[in-house]
């Protein structure tokens, strides 16, 4: 119930969501459930970010497109990754898109990995596309990676040079 909310409100303009909330009057969101997406308690974020590649998978019914990017960040503010990450988007209006994703987080030395899948939706506003996803993650056997075995994060990124940031939901 509390990802629902949360998925509610990331995902609506502000306008609306005072709206959505009335709808939904049993919700009792507590103090100590509500996540931060303050950029300094995100577990990861990237420093650079880069796009490989895009092919056009389909025009119909919805234009859907297959993207490849590579990012370099840090995870939990120490530990240096590379991000590898393929969306399927699939545009549903000039303005907004759903987007299905899989990657893989690597540390520097490739040694060890985590996997992820992902659920997004993209708003462009002001000519630049602005993503928010729900990620889940694997298992791994990695020291260096495990904080994020078999969790869920919270995913924002915005398509350009900024930085593309994850939290955890606890």
């Amino acid at each position: 119930m509390i990802i629902s909310a949360i998925v509610i409100g990331l995902f609506l303009l502000p306008s609306s969501v005072t709206d959505t909330l009335a709808q939904f009057p049993q919700l009792n969101i507590k103090d100590e459930n509500v996540l931060s997406l303050n950029v300094s308690d995100a577990i990861y974020n990237s420093n650079t970010s880069g796009f490989l590649s895009s092919k056009n998978i389909s025009s119909t019914p919805y234009p859907i497109t297959e993207l490849h990017y590579l990012d370099q960040g840090f995870l939990n503010n120490a530990v240096n990754v590379t991000n590898s990450q393929t969306y399927l988007d699939t545009y549903l209006s000039n303005d907004l898109l759903v987007g299905r994703g899989n990657g893989t987080i690597a540390t520097a030395d490739g040694q060890n990995n985590i996997t992820w899948i992902s659920s997004d939706l993209g708003k462009l506003i002001d000519n630049q596309w602005i993503f928010y996803g729900l990620m889940l993650f694997n298992n791994t056997h990695s020291e260096s990676l495990s904080l994020l075995n078999n969790s869920i994060g919270l995913s924002k990124s915005i398509a350009g040079s900024e930085p593309d940031y994850i939290w955890l939901l606890k």
